[in-house]
This record gives C-alpha cells, structure tokens and sequence, in this order.
C-alpha cells in the first residue's frame, strides 16, 4: 500500500476523525437553533383556574331602588349581584411572542455560533493534520521497522558466511579457536538483533493498523525520503499565519469573545416583542374575555444591582485574554517552526556524511576480507567491518525516517500537509540505499 492510499483509508475509517466530524454536525445543527430565534414563537397553552368565590358587581342599591319602584314581588326582582365569572373554568388558547428588537443579542448569538461552526471546522482541520504527521510516522516508522530487519538479516547471514570460513580456516590451521568462538559469538549477537528488530517491527506495525483505523496488515512500499533543498524558512512562517488550524481557532475564539461582550452590551437595552393570544377553547369562562388579543410588549431592566457593568468588564478581560493567547500561539509555532527546518538541515547533514562514511566503511570491509583470507587480519577484524557497514545502512534509513517526521511536522504546523505528498514524489529527492 503506498502512502497515499494509506492516507485515504485513514481519513475514511479513522475514528478520532470520524469524532472531530460528529463534532461539527452537533454544532451546526445548535446553529439552526440559534437562526431559530430570529422566528416568532408559537405555543398552545391549557389551563383550569378556581378561584374562592364567583367574581362579580354588587348590583343591590339598583335592585332595591327597582324593588321600591315597582313593589315586585320577591320573585320577579333583580338580583342583588351580578356574577361576571363562575369560580372556576378552564382555557385552550394559542400564544405568540416574537422579538422584534432585542438590543443586538440574537444577532450576536448567530454570530457566536457562526463562530463556533468555524472552529469546529478548524479542529476538523487540525486532527486531520495530526493524523497525517501520526500517518507518516508509522507509515514511514513501520518502513524503516522492515528495511531494519532486512540489514540486520543481511548482516547475520554474512556472520554465519564468515562463520562457515572461520571454522576452514581453523580447520587448516590459519586460525586460533578463539577467534572462531569470536566469530560464533558475533553471529550469536547479530541473531539477536535481528529477532529485536522483528519484534520492534511488530510493534510498529500493530501502532500503524490503529492509525488507519482497519486491522489489515499492509505492506508499505512507499520509500522514505530526503530533499537536500525546500523552500525558505519564510515561506513556512506566512503558510502558518494564513493555514494554522491553531491559529485559525485563536481567531475564532477571539470573535466569540467578541460577540459575548456584545451580548453583555445588549443588556443595557429594552427588549420589545410582538405579543399575541387566540382562544381556542373555553369552559365557565366569561364572555367579557375577548377571543384574541395582540399587542407589542417591552421591557427594560433599568436596575440590577450594577451586574450589568461587572459582566461587560468580564467580558472585555475575556477578550484581552484571548488577545495575549493569540499573540503567544503566533510566537511559539514561529518558534517551533525554527526548530523543525534546523532540524532538516541537520539530517541533510548527517546524510552528507554518511555518504562519505559509508564510502569508507564499504572499502575498509573488502580490505579486512582479503587480508583475512590471507592470514593478515584476525576475525574481529572483519566482524568490526561488517557491523560498522551494517550500522551505517541502518543509520542511513533513521536519519531519512527522522527527516520525512520533522517534514511531516513542518507541514502539519505551517498547515500545508497538502505538499507531502508532492515532496515525496519529487525526482531531486534522497532514496533508502546509498548509489
């Protein structure tokens, strides 16, 4: 599986990216909550009411006055009362209230929430480039882990190749038994090492099949790397201003602080609302009670005990504090930026100078081998040899495995992990084996 299909099977099955996307749903869908609020709202209400006592006029000074008139009898006078509503009765209605101007404050709730959508987009942004550094570590890690185990194979069967030679030779009587039992005991080591990097190998593997998200073993067969020449320094400091997911979400913070310090502001103002009431059902209720009402409604705090004014200055040390996180996240990704390109120009190095070590190394052991084979050199001699070329192979592929991860982390910072893949394709690039 090369690279780039391993990235396409991470970003499908991967569940800490899978979590970041959930994550932004969640919000979004608290977003059309926050629109909502810019629409009237309608309930239906129910309710039984008793009371102590019918409600109504005292009428007696009339029916006296009819009464003394009219000498009626009991039974055709007025009432002395007149009852307006029974003791209890029961109401469905529908209600409608909506604000028609709130000082500012659902608009700066959309606004917050807007904001919360774009760092949740960010987040998206920054596990995805995690994931990709995480990726090339394993990726490339679990690489080096097979190309390890390969030198360190190759250098066990060239000890046991030596070995085979060393016990003719003893045979023969060209050398002493000591230097053989040296020979068996290189071999012995060089096993050792080679069934070490099995297991380590092992390790990196299972690490790799948890990135991807999947529990299928795969074969990396994308090489790992070196560009002796990128783009300046500076050109990673700008990408970072304009693409770090981190910095990205320090600005998003930032305007939710200050649209929090407007929603504090918005305190100061009245809030008016359309206010209106249709009945639906009615039992025992009065007749005076009109089926609908509709009015506009305000209402202005015009004291709370000065809580007003603490929560804006609250408000306003919020967004100095997102301010100073801003200015100190720019700082230290400027920094680490640093670190990370020294960091390559430092494995550009020691390549350089492997490449001359190695030059040595290779002719130093076909040396040791011809003097060996003509009595002039012990078996020390030539076990020194071939664990210095084996060192320097190995030493070779670490320092192009440290090269791709300080690589992938550059990117992943300056937020341009979209060039990796193009870096790792590029013809000028340094391949595993020395030419």
């Amino acid at each position: 599986m090369t690279f780039e299909q391993a990235m396409q099977t991470m970003n499908n099955r991967n569940y800490a990216l899978k979590s970041a996307q959930a994550n932004k749903r969640s919000r979004e869908m608290e977003r059309k909550t926050m629109r909502g609020l810019y629409l009237p709202k309608v309930s239906l209400s129910a309710s039984y009411m008793k009371f102590d006592q019918d409600i109504g006029l005292d009428i007696s000074p009339i029916s006296d006055a009819f009464r003394d008139l009219t000498g009626a009898p009991p039974q055709k006078q007025l009432p002395s009362s007149l009852v307006l509503q029974n003791e209890s009765f029961s109401l469905v209605g529908l209600n409608f209230i909506w604000p028609v101007f709130t000082g500012g404050k659902i608009h700066s709730a959309n606004k917050a929430m807007d904001a919360n959508i774009n760092e949740a987009l960010y987040e998206i942004e920054q596990t995805e480039n995690e994931l990709n550094t995480q990726l090339v570590e394993r990726y490339y890690g679990y690489r080096l882990s097979l190309k390890a185990v390969d030198l360190y194979k190759e250098a066990y069967d060239a000890m046991l190749l030596h070995l085979d030679h060393a016990k003719k030779m003893e045979e023969s009587g060209m050398i002493s038994k000591a230097q053989r039992l040296y020979v068996e005991f290189s071999a012995s080591n060089a096993k050792m090492e080679w069934q070490k990097a099995i297991n380590q190998s092992n390790i990196v593997r299972d690490a790799l099949s948890n990135t991807l998200g999947d529990s299928i073993v795969i074969q990396p067969i994308s090489e790992l790397f070196l560009l002796k020449e990128i783009e300046p320094l500076s050109f990673f400091r700008q990408a970072a201003i304009e693409n770090n997911p981190q910095l990205k979400q320090v600005e998003s913070k930032k305007e939710l602080a200050r649209q929090n310090y407007n929603i504090k502001k918005s305190d100061y103002f009245p809030t008016v609302a359309v206010v209106g009431n249709k009945e639906l059902y009615a039992k025992d209720l009065t007749h005076l009670m009109p089926n609908w009402l509709i009015g506009v409604n305000l209402n202005w705090t015009l004291f709370d005990g000065a809580s007003r004014g603490s929560k804006i200055k609250s408000a306003k040390a919020t967004m100095e504090m997102v301010d100073f996180i801003d200015t100190k996240a720019k700082s230290d990704i400027s920094t680490y930026l640093n670190k990370l390109y020294n960091e390559l120009q430092m494995h550009v190095e020691q390549l350089e100078t492997m490449e001359k070590t190695y030059e040595f190394v290779s002719e130093y052991l076909r040396v040791q081998k011809k003097a060996f084979a003509e009595g002039f050199a012990t078996s020390k001699d030539v076990v020194d040899a071939e664990l210095a070329v084996t060192k320097v192979k190995t030493g070779r592929i670490k320092v192009l495995n440290d090269y791709v991860l300080s690589l992938a982390k550059l990117l992943e910072f300056s937020g341009r992990t979209d060039l990796f893949l193009e870096y790792s394709k590029r013809e000028n690039r340094e391949g595993e084996n020395f030419n």
